[in-house]
């Protein structure tokens, strides 16, 4: 490991967080520990570690039971071409429905992600080239772009294999 990896690290725990270094099994169980619990915990995973993640978690019941579905061509363009992203590639989404009548989806999800964090903040996460982010139970609400008000159903998503979101059953953000 480069020393300028453990500078990151040491920054990183200067800032509060945590850095765990495990085998595969035990960053999985991790995860699993944390949805069961109903814990808002945000991991970095490998590749390998994520896929074993999205295949215990997405089973098709769960699939079916939270409306995920293929993001369209269509969606993917209206992000590009309306945000400014590059094409997310395949990814997964729910939609949900606010109170007053608009959905939610991925375009209105990297939406809300520009206007709090910023364009090179998405940018950077959908630029990953080895690591998978994956939120479990975020509290991050999902912000109705036509009334702005917070939509109380959780959004859950799969962004080109880079960027991803799970919750417990029953756990909303708020």
């Amino acid at each position: 490991m480069e020393t300028t990896s453990f500078a990151e690290i040491d920054a990183l725990v200067r800032d509060g967080k945590v850095v765990m270094s495990a085998d595969d099994g035990t960053v999985v169980a991790a995860v699993q520990d944390a949805l069961r619990a109903g814990r808002s915990v945000t991991f970095y995973l490998s590749r390998a570690q994520a896929a074993a993640v999205k295949a215990w978690y997405w089973t098709p019941r769960r699939v079916e039971n939270r409306g995920m579905e293929p993001v369209s061509r269509e969606e993917r363009e209206r992000i590009t071409s309306e945000l400014g992203i590059k094409d997310i590639g395949p990814a997964h989404s729910n939609r949900i429905t606010c109170a007053c009548g608009a959905q939610y989806g991925a375009f209105e999800f990297i939406e809300q992600g520009i206007a709090e964090h910023g364009r090179q903040t998405v940018d950077a996460v959908l630029d990953l080239e080895h690591a998978y982010v994956l939120r479990v139970n975020p509290v991050t609400p999902a912000v109705c772009s036509v009334c702005r008000t917070t939509v109380i159903v959780g959004h859950e998503y799969d962004m080109a294999s880079r960027y991803g979101c799970s919750r417990s059953e029953g756990t909303v953000a708020l």
